[in-house]
């Protein structure tokens, strides 16, 4: 299960456009494939708490590993990128 706590961490960090952007470029450059695996949406976790400089326990980065392998998100598909703004803005 993904902590509420981070969601919102991560909320309030990508309201700055500065991050904005560069979660935007990580997402892109991830695909499908990557992210149906515990190793590539790990590899994506930790890329994006890199860039926000957030700090995740082991127990965090493995439920938000596991939330996102559930998901079977496309970052390259329009649809799931609009699903997947609409959970991080709240909506």
């Amino acid at each position: 299960m993904l902590d509420p706590r981070l969601l919102s961490t991560f909320r309030g960090r990508i309201a700055n456009p500065l991050y904005w952007r560069r979660t935007y470029g990580i997402l892109r450059s991830y695909n499908r494939y990557h992210l149906a695996t515990h190793d590539g949406a790990g590899a994506l976790v930790d890329h994006l708490c890199g860039a926000l400089k957030v700090s995740l326990t082991p127990t965090q980065r493995t439920g938000a590993v596991n939330w996102l392998v559930s998901q079977r998100i496309d970052p390259q598909n329009r649809w799931h990128q609009m699903r997947m703004w609409s959970i991080v803005n709240g909506g």
